[in-house]
């Protein structure tokens, strides 16, 4: 859903498809504030948040980030059995 927002400012600014009645926002604001303007946006940030986490699941990044974060600040690692005292 990434590509939903450029492609339709590419269609109705560049292409003119039913410009000017179907332009995503109007009165000199600086976001969307039509409808489809509105939820071309909103899915244009959830295209982020689902590729950025699509992203860290595959490559286990978040894991990696963590255990070289605690190996730098001498933290034992949270899976490792700790001995009784």
């Amino acid at each position: 859903m990434n590509l939903g927002m450029p492609l339709a400012v590419v269609l109705i600014y560049i292409g003119e498809a039913g410009y000017p009645g179907s332009k995503m926002w109007h009165s000199g604001s600086w976001m969307p504030n039509t409808p489809h303007g509105i939820i071309l946006y909103i899915f244009k940030w959830l295209g982020v948040v689902f590729l950025t986490v699509g992203i860290l699941k595959a490559t286990q990044l978040h894991v990696k980030i963590m255990k070289k974060w605690r190996k730098l600040r001498g933290q034992v690692d949270q899976a490792a059995p700790k001995e009784p005292l």
